[in-house]
């Protein structure tokens, strides 16, 4: 396992996103309520369709360029091919269907300029993240983690603020976003070259064959990909667009507690495929997950300490929102105490079992988001979505010991960070009443 790789891929996980952190804080001094909302909404829907519309093609892609197996150019060039066919037919109907959604989900809340240029970010963003996981698996994983976790955020970032303060509206913070994600894809499009989409590969047999095994590993990946943003649109249901863009805020600001974890997931992949069979690997991961448990916990302290005084410094920021921060961050970083178990089923084929539990436990917990987001309680609200993480996390991780034996964390880790959350979450709900 190529340690440095994945200190690179921490580092700049936590540089890019404290990068966008502190540019969307500004933001909020730029817009006012209703446009931030209006523009974070827009953009969460495009974040829920994309893992959605990609059908886990960066994870198929991944999974048959470590495989001795396959990894092909025309099986690889197949499977692009369907992803795109799927991405631009959906993205056409998405486009046709505002007159439908703007009433049902958005309440009509989110103006039609928005919409469409969400709409064109699907696209860009999965032809960019296809990109970058081959140059990730065939180049250079380092240079790959650091152009998606931070090269692309240096664009972003500065020009969602030099868009709002020219022009202070939602429709210009949204053309920014898509600006940024095509510059970001001119600069990585070249690794795509290679397995350029084919038309014969749209025949029925072919397209079947990538569909299934996209939708196979897709679904559960989507799902997982998008509980934050589908969280967001149910706020922006039950309690309005301005608490739905001050939750938006609470995710990134407690996801700061993850960046290492979601870092080393992300740059772990090539190096998760037989890992049962590799003991010294298992070891290797095992120590490296310790190291980045100690670093989310410390970003948990982060998170308690600077919840206050961004409470005070936003616009509109309700009064639980520091509350709401901690105990969502707790969720998140505590979980990864588990390791990258979906990365592992993935990798290694075992999706049925991945989206069995993805989905009876997402099934559970909206329902009692729903009657908790009916009640106005943000802080609830958020200590259900960190319990959600927790608990996915550690019954994928029971099965992965369980059927292959492998462990990604000692016991020891598990029931110290168990014992934490557990304390962190009820002392914080305590308080809130």
């Amino acid at each position: 396992m190529n340690i440095r790789s994945i200190y690179y891929g921490i580092g700049s996980n936590i540089l890019g996103n404290i990068v966008m952190l502190l540019a969307t804080l500004w933001l909020t001094r730029i817009l006012d309520p209703q446009q931030f909302g209006q523009f974070r909404v827009g953009s969460s829907f495009a974040t829920l369709m994309i893992p959605f519309l990609a059908l886990g093609s960066e994870r198929l892609v991944s999974r048959m360029l470590q495989s001795r197996k396959g990894g092909s150019t025309s099986e690889i060039s197949g499977v692009i091919t369907v992803s795109f066919a799927v991405v631009l037919v959906s993205s056409v109907v998405l486009a046709a269907s505002y007159p439908l959604l703007s009433p049902a989900i958005f309440k009509n809340q989110i103006p039609s300029s928005v919409y469409f240029i969400s709409i064109l970010l699907i696209p860009a963003t999965i032809a960019y993240n296809l990109s970058n996981t081959i140059w990730r698996h065939t180049e250079s994983t380092v240079a790959a983690q650091v152009h998606l976790n931070l090269t692309q955020r240096l664009w972003r970032g500065p020009l969602l603020i030099a868009f709002s303060s020219v022009y202070s509206s939602a429709l210009s913070a949204s053309l920014a976003m898509l600006l940024a994600q095509i510059l970001s894809l001119f600069q990585v499009h070249r690794h795509l070259r290679p397995f350029k989409p084919r038309s014969t590969q749209l025949q029925s047999l072919h397209f079947r064959s990538n569909f299934k095994q996209l939708a196979a590993i897709g679904i559960p990946v989507a799902i997982m990909a998008a509980i934050d943003r589908l969280d967001i649109l149910l706020i922006n249901a039950t309690m309005g667009v301005e608490a739905a863009g001050t939750y938006d805020i609470i995710y990134m600001l407690s996801l700061t507690a993850m960046f290492p974890a979601m870092a080393m997931s992300k740059t772990s992949e090539p190096f998760l495929y037989n890992l049962k069979l590799d003991i010294d690997r298992q070891n290797a991961l095992k120590h490296l997950q310790l190291r980045t448990l100690a670093v989310s916990f410390i970003a948990v302290l982060g998170v308690a300490t600077a919840g206050p005084v961004l409470q005070g410094f936003l616009g509109n920021a309700g009064t639980d929102f520091s509350s709401a921060a901690l105990v969502l961050s707790a969720g998140l970083a505590f979980s990864s105490v588990h390791g990258p178990v979906i990365e592992y089923l993935q990798i290694n084929g075992k999706t049925k079992i991945t989206l069995i539990t993805v989905l009876a436990m997402l099934t559970g917990f909206f329902i009692l988001k729903y009657a908790i987001a009916n009640t106005g309680s943000l802080t609830s609200f958020a200590a259900l979505a960190g319990l959600f993480y927790f608990a996915l996390r550690a019954a994928l991780a029971s099965y992965i010991r369980l059927k292959d034996g492998v462990e990604m964390s000692s016991k020891t880790s598990v029931l110290i960070s168990s014992i934490m959350y557990v304390a962190i979450t009820i002392y914080i709900i305590a308080q809130a009443r």
